[in-house]
């Protein structure tokens, strides 16, 4: 396959044909690390997960360290390789990985304690959230918990929002309100939370960062030389 110099934001593309690019950008950590966040607001000791949008395991890892046992819910065949592909590298037991979407869950029902997505694309749609919610309030048992991690209104893509968005940036931002209303109609509490990713240098930061999220972006880090992007996110929760 050709490799081009940037998606332009075009997520599904990222996901089905370059796996490897959205897993170095998803390799390189923010810091302080979402699921050591989640992991101090909840107790999963002994506790079953399913991890929607799990994609190469870079969520469902760190979440089995501290729970009995992960199903991590992927459509994308390439992504649920990379993850089956480490998991046996590393001989990781307490791991599972189906094919499924957020909106259609493939588990019975109250078969997990927790419910947990982070970063779903298909999230700007209300519907979708809708569906999400009733899906995974299928699929949890009384008494578990519906995780939902996302970028808060007006961050898409970190700090340099303004830069990948330009005029559009008026239409995405309302659009993430509208899903944060909608968890917000549904009964859902939410904390917000700062993390700084560190790309080491100008070249990562464009081969990653830059290939995703467009060429203005991509003039941008090199122009001002940025290594380092701050996000902020948002940790949408409720109990079944």
């Amino acid at each position: 396959m050709k490799k081009i110099e940037t998606i332009e934001n075009k997520w599904d593309l990222l996901y089905r044909d370059y796996p490897e690019i959205y897993d170095e950008f998803a390799s390189i950590s923010k810091k302080p690390d979402v699921v050591a966040i989640i992991k101090k607001m909840f107790d999963f000791k002994d506790k079953v997960i399913a991890d929607i949008g799990s994609g190469s395991g870079k969520s469902t890892f760190p979440l089995a360290k501290a729970a009995k046992f992960v199903i991590g819910i992927e459509p994308e065949y390439s992504m649920r390789r990379l993850a089956v592909k480490y998991a046996r590298s590393v001989k990781i037991k307490n791991v599972e990985f189906k094919k499924g979407f957020a909106e259609n869950i493939p588990l019975k029902i109250g078969s997990v304690d927790f419910v947990i997505g982070i970063t779903i694309a298909s999230f700007h749609d209300p519907e979708n959230i809708k569906r999400f919610v009733r899906e995974s309030s299928r699929v949890a048992k009384k008494g578990g918990f519906i995780i939902t991690v996302n970028i808060a209104p007006g961050w898409y893509g970190g700090e340099l929002a303004p830069v990948i968005l330009g005029r559009s940036r008026k239409t995405l931002v309302d659009t993430e309100g509208v899903a944060d209303k909608t968890f917000t109609g549904l009964g859902f509490k939410h904390k917000d939370f700062y993390q700084m990713q560190d790309y080491g240098t100008v070249t990562k930061a464009v081969r990653t960062y830059g290939f995703i999220f467009g060429k203005k972006v991509i003039g941008f880090i090199k122009k001002n030389k940025v290594t380092k992007i701050k996000w902020k996110s948002r940790i949408h929760y409720k109990q079944i």
